[in-house]
């Protein structure tokens, strides 16, 4: 069994319900300990959230705010939000927790076998460091003393934490959260998935104590700037059976056309994630203006 873990905001909310359906559909209860909701906002906003929205899954909801953890935010909400993962997974009850965000929908059944082999290490693979983040690997090179050309896959989320680890991250800093407040900014910007796979890499030596270099599953996040990528993702997350979540960033939906919003609508209709095409595209229309 694994936790779940999912950081939202407000104006997320609606990204989450379908999420929650499509927990309730793809994954079994036999599968999940916990589903752990950190609210990145306002504390008010936690009452909105219906545990209800998981279905079968609902008695196992626990909704948190973040702070809980006793600190003042001065940083974005996308970055407060790595905070939240890392602190949210430290927390975890199970040896593994995935962590995901509102706009990660599975698409297909969670088969155990498809995230551990027979060793129990996660089926993860592992992604070459993208440019843009050279400066959150120089940094975290630096502060462990490793190599770190490849992270953990799929460099996003969903991600797989392995707690002992994870909390030993946060319990090796002291005021963890002060340290990541101010290198998750310029000139470091560190990020949260940089940062643990160096500490993977600094307490194990290599990924292979943990982490299977064969991914046993794929993904497919849409970012804002792959917008002119979207068909050939698109088709790739139609046809690519092993594609468990799939999620599109809400800033990708104002340079898509007409035609490939109602695809993409229309697919999650498919997927059983929505019961309503038309009002659906709707609130896209109204969400992006």
């Amino acid at each position: 069994m694994i936790d779940l873990i999912t950081v939202v905001f407000q104006a997320e909310l609606p990204l989450l319900q379908i999420q929650a359906r499509s927990v309730d559909l793809y994954i079994s209860p036999a599968n999940i300990k916990t589903i752990t909701i950190v609210v990145n906002d306002t504390d008010d906003v936690a009452k909105a959230i219906d545990p209800a929205w998981w279905g079968q899954h609902q008695d196992k909801v626990e909704i948190k705010c973040y702070s809980r953890w006793n600190y003042v935010s001065r940083i974005t909400g996308w970055e407060n939000q790595q905070i939240c993962k890392l602190m949210a997974a430290s927390e975890s009850t199970a040896e593994w927790s995935m962590v995901v965000d509102a706009k990660t929908w599975f698409v297909k059944p969670f088969v155990m076998t498809d995230f551990f082999d027979q060793t129990d290490r996660a089926c993860t693979g592992t992604v070459p460091v993208m440019q843009v983040f050279d400066s959150s690997r120089v940094f975290v090179e630096q502060l462990y003393q490793v190599k770190l050309d490849r992270i953990i896959g799929p460099g996003g989320v969903p991600f797989m934490f392995h707690t002992d680890t994870v909390r030993n991250l946060v319990e090796s800093i002291d005021d963890f959260i002060e340290f990541f407040q101010v290198h998750v900014r310029y000139p470091t910007l560190i990020t949260e998935f940089h940062l643990y796979s160096g500490f993977v890499l600094f307490q194990y030596g290599s990924y292979d104590e943990l982490y299977n270099d064969q991914a046993g599953y794929a993904v497919v996040n849409i970012a804002d700037w792959e917008a002119n990528l979207f068909d050939q993702l698109f088709d790739h997350m139609k046809t690519d059976k092993k594609i468990l979540t799939v999620s599109v960033h809400r800033r990708t939906y104002q340079d898509l056309s007409q035609d490939q919003i109602e695809r993409w609508v229309n697919f999650l209709m498919d997927k059983k994630l929505i019961c309503n095409n038309s009002e659906t595209v709707k609130s896209i229309n109204t969400y992006i203006k």
